[in-house]
């Protein structure tokens, strides 16, 4: 396996230390924690949605599916402006765009929430190709996964936080306030990202329809896709609607509920960190299984009506779902080269983002109307377990 496929440096290049990339890998993973924050808060927020608009479960979790939209097109047309503008400008741009979406959210009436939610969704997309360009130019290739892990820690913390932003901010806000304060907090961030930030000086390299049409035929991408699907969904989906079902079907007090929602977090962003080291130990199959498995009884526990059982999934979903994410990029970087790397992230990325950002989301809400949240959970965790078979695809021993 080349240099290129596996990301190690030559022998022979001297590296710098990469404690001279860290602050600003740091801060970059702090403009994603904002990227996440911008959409995950609206999943504590449905229940006060549905209250001031009177609409049921399926409806507001389409809030969330129009967002998935707007961000899965941006997503794979980042795959052009990445080329065209300077990564770091897209980083900051993305930022400020979703801060006034967020503003025009929380000023507008109901016929205009749909267009609006797609409009921070298309705002958002555009962040993750341009923050990844700049990190490569912040960390050399042996030192990737390392600046991964730690941007990855964002979102993670994004999901904890979330909840409790929610909770507090409800005490002194209604949720339009909530979300006009986010909204102006977004655009600071993108500012002073501009100003100050290092790297993400060169656009990269244009996509072409040869590349995307040779990446279609590859089983190992659209391996990766569905994975990332799931990683994404396991992440985004029991979340948006968690609140709701504690709330309505587990009959749990709001300051319970917030609690409990932001406790089962806490340990996702170690848990990202330690599955970097998982993988290199025991290999991306033996990893992919065993996160998928404690997924999939992650899930199937949340739906249980045993209090203990639901709180045993609530901690082990989330926690053993951050763990996919190591593998999965370990699994493109071993399977595809640096330079068809791009091309299979804007493809497997803007699906991803479709499923787990919106439809497993939507699918979860409709389930809660049409029989319970329980049954949208046991429909997940079947479609984690049906995914074992696919693993033979992956590298190494099982």
């Amino acid at each position: 396996m080349n240099n290129a496929a596996t990301g190690a440096a030559p022998p022979h290049v001297q590296e710098p230390p990469f404690t001279r990339a860290l602050p600003w890998v740091v801060l970059v993973s702090m403009m994603f924690l904002l990227n996440i924050l911008d959409r995950a808060m609206f999943g504590p927020l449905l229940p006060a949605l549905e209250n001031e608009f009177n609409i049921s479960h399926a409806a507001s979790t389409r809030f969330l599916l129009y967002i998935a939209l707007g961000y899965s097109a941006s997503l794979f047309l980042s795959g052009y402006s990445a080329s065209r503008v300077r990564p770091k400008m897209l980083v900051g741009a993305s930022l400020i765009l979703s801060g006034c979406a967020l503003l025009a959210i929380s000023a507008a009436t109901l016929p205009l929430l749909p267009f609006l939610f797609t409009a921070l969704g298309l705002a958002a997309g555009q962040y993750l190709n341009g923050s990844l360009s700049t990190l490569r130019s912040l960390a050399p290739p042996s030192q990737w996964p390392t600046a991964i892990s730690i941007h990855e820690v964002g979102p993670c913390a994004g999901f904890f936080l979330a909840p409790l932003l929610v909770e507090v901010g409800l005490t002194m806000f209604d949720w339009r306030g909530l979300v006009a304060g986010m909204g102006w907090l977004t655009i600071a961030g993108g500012a002073l990202f501009l100003l100050i930030a290092k790297g993400g000086d060169s656009p990269a390299a244009p996509l072409s329809l040869q590349g995307v049409a040779r990446a279609l035929k590859e089983p190992k991408l659209w391996l990766f896709a569905w994975l990332i699907s799931l990683a994404i969904a396991g992440e985004v989906a029991p979340f948006s609607v968690l609140t709701l079902h504690m709330l309505n079907e587990r009959h749990l007090s709001q300051e319970l509920t917030a609690f409990l929602l932001s406790a089962s977090r806490i340990a996702a962003p170690f848990a990202v960190l330690g599955g970097g080291y998982v993988t290199n130990r025991f290999g991306v199959k033996r990893t992919l299984a065993v996160c998928l498995a404690a997924y999939a009884l992650g899930m199937f526990c949340m739906a249980m009506p045993w209090f203990w059982a639901f709180v045993a999934g609530l901690f082990v979903q989330p926690t053993l779902t951050a763990m996919l994410f190591p593998p999965i990029f370990t699994l493109l970087a071993q399977s595809f080269t640096y330079k068809e790397q791009p091309v299979c992230l804007a493809i497997g990325m803007t699906l991803a983002a479709f499923v787990g950002w919106g439809l497993m989301p939507f699918l979860l809400g409709l389930w809660g109307d049409l029989v319970s949240f329980g049954a949208g959970f046991i429909m997940l965790g079947c479609l984690v377990a049906m995914s074992f078979p696919l693993l033979r695809l992956a590298p190494g021993k099982s």
